[in-house]
């Protein structure tokens, strides 16, 4: 029995009723193969909560067992090795993004955060192949050179680029990264898009809600691409806000991957 599995039969506090009604009603409407749901946050996995269970543990209660657990590889209280092990070890896959405030204009300074990331998914032990999202801010200039930089000098050690963004036209990163498309199909069309809107009113700040996902694949994509070529939706955010065991106040967000081959072959 795998470490998943032995994990699932210890949750015996699932209302079985809301268990049932997931796995008979489809996950998906026909335009799409496969969902699969996964959190993201600021906050470690295995970090201990108030009520003596760990923030893994409370997704799971509150959700269901996510496939993947997107986290920081840099700044405060990121991903550790520890933490990997702990992911791991309860058959978690394990999403990867790097954020950072420098600026983000030029091809050069693309290459440099693209070193920077790599460094410190090497001191990780994050395998080659694996993507690495870049983050970017809402309000932060970025342009093409910059994305095609960073894409170049990713793929260059061996790792797949992506970008973590939110991908509403109302912001910069659509148009940018739909010029680099057009201008750079070859480079830009190898890096994976985990989009973070739209949020959707009835999965922000939800508290009681165990519904696995929306009905429909909608995240908004970037007018180069369609929907079907968006890796990741963050749908949901600050999810079941709990105080940990140091009385921090923490909370997941909510996302779905479209195909499984992006969980297997793209995150660790």
């Amino acid at each position: 029995m795998s470490c998943r599995d032995k994990y699932i039969t210890k949750i015996t506090n699932i209302d079985a009723k809301i268990t049932e009604s997931m796995i008979s009603q489809p996950l998906v409407t026909q335009s799409v193969e496969r969902l699969l749901f996964g959190v993201d946050s600021e906050f470690q996995s295995n970090d201990l909560l108030q009520n003596n269970i760990n923030h893994f543990e409370w997704v799971i209660r509150n959700k269901i067992y996510p496939n993947f657990w997107g986290r920081s590889i840099v700044g405060n209280n990121s991903l550790t090795k520890n933490e990997i092990k702990f992911l791991h070890d309860n058959g978690c896959k394990i999403a990867v993004y790097y954020n950072t405030s420098d600026p983000k204009l030029t091809d050069e300074q693309g290459k440099i955060i693209a070193k920077k990331a790599v460094i410190k998914a090497l001191e990780l032990g994050i395998p080659e192949g694996t993507a690495v999202f870049l983050e970017i801010n809402n309000d932060e200039d970025i342009s093409r050179d910059y994305m095609r930089g960073y894409a170049n000098a990713l793929i260059a050690e061996g790792y797949t680029p992506g970008f973590k963004a939110n991908t509403d036209a109302k912001y910069i990163f659509d148009r940018e990264f739909s010029h680099g498309v057009l201008r750079d199909r070859d480079i830009f069309n190898k890096c994976l898009i985990w989009a973070i809107a739209p949020c959707l009113v009835e999965y922000e700040s939800m508290k009681t809600s165990h519904l696995i996902h929306p009905d429909n694949w909608m995240p908004f994509a970037p007018s180069s691409i369609t929907r079907k070529e968006i890796a990741i939706w963050q749908y949901g955010k600050n999810c079941h806000t709990i105080e940990d065991n140091a009385g921090e106040k923490i909370s997941f967000n909510l996302n779905l991957v479209r195909n499984e081959q992006v969980i297997i072959e793209k995150m660790f």
